[in-house]
């Protein structure tokens, strides 16, 4: 009994390390699909395109649920880095959040000013 209690809590840990990742993957997907749909209905219609309609309200709740959704992959990367000390197979996780705020912030310092 003692020699399958480690098998199953690195099982675990995999588990969640690849939880991470796919929850990263899925938050950025869902930030470029919506930033495609920003950037098709600006080069359609500019501004007015993307102000005050279904186009703008889609594009911020992408915005918020990617935000949200690489800021949990990156609690779920920290808590399975804790664990099993594997840092190196958790880039993505770690790296997407602070990427994704990087990013919202220069877009809105220089770009959407």
């Amino acid at each position: 009994m003692k020699g399958t209690s480690p098998s199953v809590s690195h099982h675990g840990a995999a588990a969640t390390g690849e939880g991470a990742r796919r929850l990263a993957v899925l938050a950025l997907v869902v930030l470029v699909l919506g930033a495609a749909l920003f950037a098709g209905a600006w080069a359609i219609g500019g501004d007015d395109a993307v102000s005050d309609n279904w186009v703008g309200m889609t594009v911020a709740v992408a915005l918020f649920a990617g935000l949200i959704g690489t800021f949990a992959a990156l609690l779920l990367a920290l808590y399975e880095g804790r664990r099993s000390r594997a840092w190196s197979r958790l880039w993505l996780p770690l790296t997407a959040f602070p990427a994704v705020v990087l990013v919202v912030g220069l877009l809105e310092a220089f770009v959407f000013e």
